[in-house]
């Protein structure tokens, strides 16, 4: 089920937006301050966050900004009270998807979000795993890395960089397409960032196992599946 981080710190508007998103098909985290919000982003690795501006603790802007500074591709939509274009432009620049003034239909706020996500693909159907090889599966929708039976819980951007390498399976990928795949832009930072994505998907494979992630200098990396060989 794709799961939005929400946070919005008026009880009663957020319960009556939760249910709206509940209704709609999707599992809501809710934080009541922006210190909350930038703590169960980093513990729920969310599909997409919806963000009020002005709440206790930190800002909504303060939380984007953060987010930012470690991932470029889930969808930030601000979601306030705050009607000023200046304040939708500093959201912006801040690298936010959208900004929801407070006073549009709910019912707009659910289709915003539905377009973010059919953007990102995450909207389409998908039921069949892509088969890495004989005990290895994946399924990018769920994000789900089934490995002898044991099923991992994948973040976006973990995801987004092993579907890119699973389509070219046994083939070297740049780091310019591993980028732009999974961030979307050149930024240097996104190049660091790929960097660490690449480190934590490596520890799901133990050494010596039949699949790895290999490194070609000038090339990329590959995700790699070795033949098995059986004894006569």
């Amino acid at each position: 089920m794709i799961k939005i981080l929400y946070a919005e710190d008026d009880a009663m508007q957020a319960k009556t937006c939760i249910d709206y998103l509940k209704r709609a098909g999707y599992k809501v985290v809710h934080a009541a301050d922006g210190e909350q919000a930038l703590w169960l982003y980093r513990r729920e690795t969310p599909d997409l966050i919806l963000l009020d501006v002005i709440m206790p603790k930190m800002s909504g802007f303060e939380v984007a900004k953060k987010i930012r500074e470690e991932d470029f591709s889930t969808p930030i939509l601000f979601i306030s009270s705050l009607t000023h274009s200046q304040h939708a432009i500093d959201g912006f620049d801040l690298g936010a998807n959208d900004y929801i003034r407070k006073e549009v239909l709910l019912d707009e706020v659910v289709a915003r979000v539905n377009r973010w996500l059919r953007n990102m693909g995450m909207l389409k159907v998908e039921t069949d795993f892509m088969k890495i090889s004989g005990d290895v599966s994946f399924n990018p929708i769920r994000r789900y890395l089934i490995i002898k039976g044991e099923t991992n819980q994948l973040t976006p951007m973990e995801t987004r960089v092993l579907k890119t390498l699973c389509l070219k399976k046994n083939q070297y990928v740049s780091k310019d397409e591993l980028v732009k795949e999974g961030w979307g832009n050149d930024f240097k930072e996104s190049y660091r960032y790929l960097d660490r994505v690449i480190a934590r998907l490596r520890k799901f494979f133990p050494k010596g196992d039949p699949v790895e992630i290999a490194t070609s200098w000038g090339k990329g990396f590959g995700l790699m599946v070795k033949k098995k060989t059986s004894l006569q």
